[in-house]
């Protein structure tokens, strides 16, 4: 009888070991991975625009080599390290599914579609095809009213030269004050899954610094994320108060913090039905080095600061300012049911989106180190969300989140909880059929803080507010704001060069002083505005939106337009848990990131 192919006969003494390595090569394949292997990988790593391809207008080729010729196509090591599978892995639907979602998920991808090949001797070769998204881009921050003026400009490069690193420069408003910075990041760090950002900013008072390493969740199987992080920030904090002759005035006050945090988290269970564990050690040391707010012009110094502060009289104080000094130790847990759904034309104007569905729990619980900190407290982080397609064809949502801290060094019979801030966003889409091209969109959302002692306050007529009215309306502590919008995907004048909708919207919302002893109760207020949405490649699922919006208010005049542009919708379910003005006060540890990636 002839030998089995590349095996020898055993000795006596190592039967069974012989006896398993004169098994041929395909089949213990076969036995470690029933399902078949992947035997090869082709990576197709399209540019911006396939030239030549039906779906474009050949009378704009030229437009689409320019194009293609200004823009790094992704390397294919890059798309190929996202994968969760390589050659000689076990064949896997669910892995490629999950390969396909991260890959889109990159903000240089536009769109990807990963799929399997099956061949005569049961092995799979996989087909990884992508579509670069447009990855440089200038983004103008403007400010409307009497005076249209640029108030902030940023460079930003998502992909530079074809490897995935993300480099931006930029000067800008934020929150009421020029800051000038730069930025570095990659998802893959020297080679590996290793997510890192560094950025550096200069701001009137002094430097912004935040350097972060992460390794996040892989995909619905990855078992384990880990955080690194350590910010410096020296700041003002914008106020906005009652003026001397009436109306609203700006001032600054500022504030020194610093903030480090490092933790993972562990997920067990199947897919669909994922528990989380993790453990978290966060710092923070915050300080106030005036207790007065100060007036301010636009591009001031330090120096301008103390002149102003010295000049002002009286100068309104904020009291019940506590500095903070705590090391805590923090405990994670969430539940994870998920699962996602491919959608059109929801938050972009005709592309793609992958949609999360299901319900999310999350809960930390942070108790103070007393050996490393002056502060006694229990800081307590909860957050829901879930989301599900419902009668009709609508698919809505809901998210909420809370953080507060229990202060076991309060005055025996004062109320114990400190800096309690919530949100919670209630969302919901209506398409008539898949083919429609129109979208009515339906958002309510509350923001609010409560027994305050770190700078905070909400206005009105902010970023998460209403949109015909400016920033520094109504100020206060609380404020809901409810939005209706349609949507339309026009397919005009060039619908194979790049996607061109419109919006009509209404604003309504309300927002009460609470604790801010600067704020004031509003009238329910209203706001009326159209919009244009743009997209480029076609397809793509980046929205630049610009938005014209008015008070519905008596003695209404041109003046009182207001215009914003901005990348992304500004109502829906990816604006949910960004307000942020509640996140500049928020003294929450880790990011929900840890939770759930890719969203």
């Amino acid at each position: 009888m002839p030998r089995p192919p590349l095996c020898r006969l055993p000795q006596a003494a190592a039967l069974a070991a012989a006896a398993l390595s004169c098994v041929p090569a395909a089949a213990q394949e076969g036995a470690a991975c029933p399902g078949g292997v992947v035997s090869e990988i082709f990576i197709d790593n399209q540019s911006v625009f396939e030239v030549g391809s039906p779906e474009l207008d050949p009378r704009f080729n030229w437009a689409y080599r320019a194009a293609n010729s200004m823009h790094a196509r992704t390397r294919p090591e890059v798309i190929r390290r996202e994968l969760l599978f390589g050659v000689g892995s076990c064949y896997s639907a669910v892995l490629l599914e999950d390969s396909e979602r991260i890959l889109r998920s990159s903000p240089f991808i536009a769109d990807a579609d990963v799929f399997a090949v099956a061949q005569a001797d049961g092995s799979y070769h996989v087909v990884v095809e992508t579509r670069d998204e447009w990855s440089m881009r200038l983004e103008p921050q403007v400010e409307s009213g009497r005076d249209f003026q640029v108030t902030g400009l940023e460079l930003r490069e998502d992909n530079l030269l074809g490897h995935g690193h993300q480099v931006s420069a930029y000067f800008k408003e934020h929150q009421g004050e020029r800051i000038y910075g730069a930025s570095y990041g990659t998802r893959q760090l020297l080679g590996t899954h290793l997510d890192a950002e560094l950025s550096l900013s200069r701001t009137p008072v002094g430097y912004g610094v935040v350097q972060r390493l992460s390794y996040p969740f892989r995909g619905e199987s990855g078992r384990w994320a880990f955080r690194q992080q350590v910010e410096r920030l020296e700041r003002n904090f914008e106020y906005f108060v009652p003026a001397t002759g009436g109306g609203i005035e700006r001032r600054f006050f500022p504030e020194d913090r610093r903030s480090f945090d490092v933790g993972g988290v562990f997920r067990l269970g199947r897919r669909g039905n994922l528990t989380l564990f993790g453990m978290a050690l966060a710092g923070e040391w915050v300080e106030y080095p005036r207790s007065t707010l100060t007036p301010r012009g636009d591009g001031g110094t330090a120096a301008d600061v103390v002149a102003d502060e010295q000049e002002l009289v009286p100068s309104p104080e904020l009291t019940g300012l506590d500095t903070i000094s705590s090391v805590r130790l923090v405990f994670l847990a969430g539940q994870r049911n998920v699962y996602f759904s491919r959608r059109r034309a929801l938050d972009a104007v005709r592309g793609t989106e992958d949609v999360r569905l299901g319900v999310e729990m999350e809960l930390g619980l942070g108790r103070t180190l007393q050996a490393f900190s002056d502060d006694d407290d229990l800081s307590v982080d909860l957050g829901f969300a879930a989301a599900g397609d419902l009668f009709g064809g609508v698919l809505a949502g809901f998210r909420a989140e809370v953080e507060g801290r229990r202060d076991f060094g309060a005055e025996t019979g004062s109320f114990e909880w400190r800096n309690v801030f919530g949100q919670a966003d209630a969302w919901a889409y209506w398409r008539p059929s898949e083919e429609s091209r129109h979208t009515l969109v339906a958002a309510v959302s509350g923001a609010g803080g409560w027994h305050t002692t770190v700078p905070f306050q909400l206005t009105l007529g902010s970023r998460s507010g209403l949109r015909g009215f400016p920033t520094h309306a109504y100020p206060g502590e609380r404020r809901v704001v409810a939005s209706l919008e349609h949507r339309a995907y026009l397919g005009w004048p060039y619908p194979r060069l790049f996607d061109m909708g419109t919006a009509v919207f209404v604003d309504a919302g309300k927002s009460w002083a609470g604790g801010d002893a600067f704020g004031m109760d509003s009238p329910v207020e209203v706001d009326v505005g159209v919009g244009l949405r743009t997209a480029f490649p076609p397809g793509s699922r980046r929205t630049y939106r610009l938005d014209i919006a008015m008070p519905v208010t008596e003695g209404f005049s041109f003046s009182n337009l207001v215009v914003s542009f901005g990348i992304g919708q500004a109502v829906g379910r990816r604006f949910a848990g960004e307000d942020p003005q509640i996140r500049r006060s928020s003294r929450r540890i880790l990011s929900a990131s840890l939770f759930s990636f890719p969203n």
